[in-house]
């Protein structure tokens, strides 16, 4: 296999990790998760499993729902997102163990965290983009959406992160009796990572580049 082959392959399974770890990090800021983790969170919170292991049963279940929407249009090698989901999982778990011991005291050193969890996941989406392997399973169904619909995936991910986000809260409320995982650094991170990402790709998209391709 070519050198350049594996650094896109070490490169993309790094971007999962950093996506774990800023995920883990907005749940440790407990201002609100991300819509990436905030359904599979508050599951976690319901059925009293890991996050990382109600995020496998996720990976199963977008996977189910592209077969569906896409049937005989569903690329062969998108049944990696099976392997990428697991992998996936363990890093979130692995990451919350990492981050276990971050408590941040106050509003302040909360908005503080959350805001660099978005930074740190921002960067771990622009490595994902940028080797161009294998979707996560959550942008998997954004993007077969996308297709059933005719529409740009830029276009159905704010209706998708939303729906997400108002599954989580209702799912909260009936089974918690109280409103876990979704606050305003839901919001804040639906709006900021996507700019985020395109200011650390002018900064950083060159020496991607020549790593990977």
């Amino acid at each position: 296999m070519e050198l350049k082959k594996i650094n896109r392959y070490l490169i993309y399974l790094l971007s999962l990790f950093i996506i774990s770890l800023g995920a883990s990090l907005s749940i440790k800021a407990n201002l609100g998760t991300s819509p990436l983790i905030c359904l599979p969170y508050v599951s976690s919170l319901i059925v009293r499993l890991s996050v990382g292991e109600v995020m496998f049963a996720f990976t199963i279940i977008f996977i189910l729902i592209q077969v569906v929407l896409l049937r005989g249009d569903f690329e062969k090698r998108q049944y990696l997102q099976l392997v990428i989901g697991t992998i996936f999982s363990v890093f979130v778990d692995f990451s919350m163990i990492l981050v276990n011991g971050i408590n941040p005291a106050g509003y302040i050193n909360q908005m503080i965290l959350l805001l660099f969890s978005c930074v740190v996941v921002a960067f771990g989406v622009l490595l994902e983009i940028q080797t161009e392997i294998v979707y996560l399973p959550a942008d998997g169904v954004i993007v077969a959406i996308s297709k059933v619909l005719k529409k740009e995936f830029s276009y159905v991910k704010p209706f998708v992160d939303s729906s997400m986000v108002i599954l989580a809260a209702a799912l909260s409320i009936i089974f918690l009796g109280y409103l876990a995982g979704v606050r305003e650094g839901t919001i804040i991170s639906a709006i900021i990572i996507g700019p985020i990402v395109k200011v650390l790709k002018g900064l950083f998209d060159s020496y991607i580049e020549r790593i990977i391709e």
